[in-house]
């Protein structure tokens, strides 16, 4: 029974994870962006675990779902700035270059950034404060980065879903590899990391990879990511939000975690708050649109002017 239920929720989340990556390269690139840190694994990992190890696990999330999505506008930021100072540099040259780099990054986070914030997340309060915190310090930068002007040529139509799943075959299958190994960790004990490991940016580092090396002009793929990263800063926020109201709402089914209607409930509430996280996304969006074309502070020249 252990096995089944083991393989239908790598099943699961590798289905998910494939229709996000298929919304992830529709016509619509600031979407894209806030999809990339889409709290998925994080879910799962939070779903899976023992219900004395939820406060842990959530504690360890956090701060790795801050980290990629710095991570990922650091990566088109580097991508940018090697288009124009190596044109000679081909595209997956460039790509192997920002994701090695955005690996060995996150991995001293891991290691060391993250249990020193870890440790200081020790309340609900504090897990609030620090989602605040992050949500205050990027907002200079979303509202610089989203003043850039969209490219037409760089949106690209919505690609066909089986389509993707023929080409991102590979990709499809890492994501099951990871839920797996996840999963293993936290049945093994290994609170803290599982929780880091599903914060793993594996779907955004692939994504980010395919968009750099499309069969494209280089100037459209740079423009579209520069597109995608206008809005790489938003969604952890969205993220975070959403592990910390996934764990209170798992903390509250006063049920044991192996229980049929403990899977049941807890799948139903993982499934609304995807849903919740989708609408935030969307409204967001559409904020950030209407904020964007009437409000003076999108003009402001110390604030968004190179």
């Amino acid at each position: 029974m252990d096995s089944l239920i083991f393989i239908l929720k790598v099943v699961l989340g590798t289905v998910l994870f494939t229709l996000i990556l298929w919304y992830a390269q529709s016509r619509h690139p600031r979407a894209a962006g806030m999809m990339l840190t889409f709290p998925a694994l994080n879910g799962l990992g939070l779903l899976t675990a023992e219900s004395h190890d939820l406060p842990l696990m959530a504690r360890a999330m956090l701060p790795m779902i801050a980290l990629n999505g710095c991570l990922c506008t650091a990566y088109i930021g580097l991508q940018r700035w090697l288009a124009s100072a190596s044109p000679g540099l081909p595209c997956v040259g460039r790509a192997w270059l920002g994701v090695s780099c955005g690996v060995l990054l996150w991995s001293g986070g891991a290691y060391w950034g993250a249990p020193l914030l870890q440790s200081a997340l020790l309340s609900s309060l504090s897990m609030l404060l620090f989602i605040g915190l992050y949500a205050i310090g990027s907002t200079p930068f979303v509202v610089r980065l989203w003043r850039l002007p969209l490219d037409a040529q760089s949106v690209a139509g919505r690609l066909p879903f089986w389509t993707l799943l023929h080409t991102q075959w590979l990709r499809v299958g890492g994501v099951a590899l990871l839920l797996s190994v996840v999963m293993l960790v936290a049945q093994y004990g290994a609170t803290a990391w599982a929780g880091r490991l599903s914060a793993l940016p594996l779907l955004p580092f692939y994504s980010l990879m395919m968009l750099t090396c499309p069969q494209e002009r280089q100037a459209t793929s740079v423009a579209r990511l520069v597109q995608v990263g206008s809005t790489a800063l938003l969604g952890p926020l969205v993220a975070m939000l959403c592990v910390w109201g996934f764990m209170h709402y798992l903390l509250l089914l006063p049920l044991a975690s192996t229980t049929v209607s403990y899977i049941l409930l807890g799948s139903g509430g993982l499934l609304s708050f995807w849903g919740m996280s989708g609408l935030l996304i969307w409204g967001v969006l559409k904020g950030l649109e209407a904020l964007h074309a009437g409000d003076p502070l999108t003009k402001s020249r110390w604030l968004c002017n190179p």
